[in-house]
């Protein structure tokens, strides 16, 4: 007879790797599938801390409105590079020059290969909701991330004439933004308020502006009213 369909160990592999995800993350949060695939693998989705309300015993947990996109690779065994960190300039200004006399650091990350489709699916989404892309070392048991708009906007692009020449880039995932840790919930809530505070600051630029104009006249009540607009921010 001839063989029916298989499942190879790769695809193994990654559901044990979306397991892991889901056991690091609150239980209270939500990991979504992102269905078609594109480069995208998940959304999650935070939640505050659940309060009792009054009269019962089970908590309930309010949505944040606040949600990141995730690239999730799954390992068995990833290996681990010993990444040196130099002083350079301010790379808004110019390509990136390293001072390799001046080394700042060395810190352990995985390092991983990603196909230039999806470093440019990322680039062209802009730094507005992050990317994270997400290393499932199953030996070890954990996940660790690194933000891809940010890696391919201050590393990437600053290194190269035109990153985008090459097949694909290498990037370097940090082991200590490991999820489930303090520092690195600390990381993935700021990171799921980044819509929220490029929103607020353009409108804090805003007001600024609109008060300079109003300094010679009256403007105290648009101050007043511009901060009643504000003052339900949430984060």
């Amino acid at each position: 007879m001839s063989d029916g369909k298989k499942r190879s160990e790769q695809h193994l592999i990654d559901q044990d790797g979306i397991n892991l995800l889901r056991s690091k993350l609150p239980r209270h949060w939500i990991l979504r599938e992102y269905r078609p695939d594109y480069g995208l693998d998940f959304t999650i989705e935070t939640f505050k801390e659940g309060v009792a309300p009054p009269g019962k015993s089970r908590a309930t947990y309010e949505t944040l409105g606040e949600h990141v996109f995730v690239q999730l690779k799954s390992a068995e065994s990833p290996a681990i590079h010993q990444f040196e960190v130099f002083s350079r300039g301010n790379v808004e200004k110019a390509p990136e020059k390293l001072d390799r006399a001046d080394k700042v650091a060395e810190i352990e990350t995985y390092p991983f290969q990603l196909e230039m489709s999806e470093l440019v699916t990322v680039e062209r989404m802009g730094i507005g909701i992050p990317v994270l892309l997400i290393i499932a070392d199953l030996e070890r048991e954990r996940c660790s991330f690194v933000c891809l708009n940010d890696d391919i906007d201050k590393i990437l692009v600053p290194q190269h004439d035109d990153y985008r020449t090459a097949g694909s880039r290498t990037i370097h995932v940090p082991l200590w933004t490991e999820i489930g840790t303090e520092v690195g919930m600390i990381g993935l809530r700021w990171y799921a308020k980044r819509v929220k505070l490029l929103a607020a600051f353009q409108r804090f630029t805003y007001q600024y502006s609109e008060l300079r104009w109003h300094q010679h006249e009256d403007w105290r009540g648009l101050a007043n009213y511009f901060g009643k607009r504000i003052v339900g921010y949430d984060f």
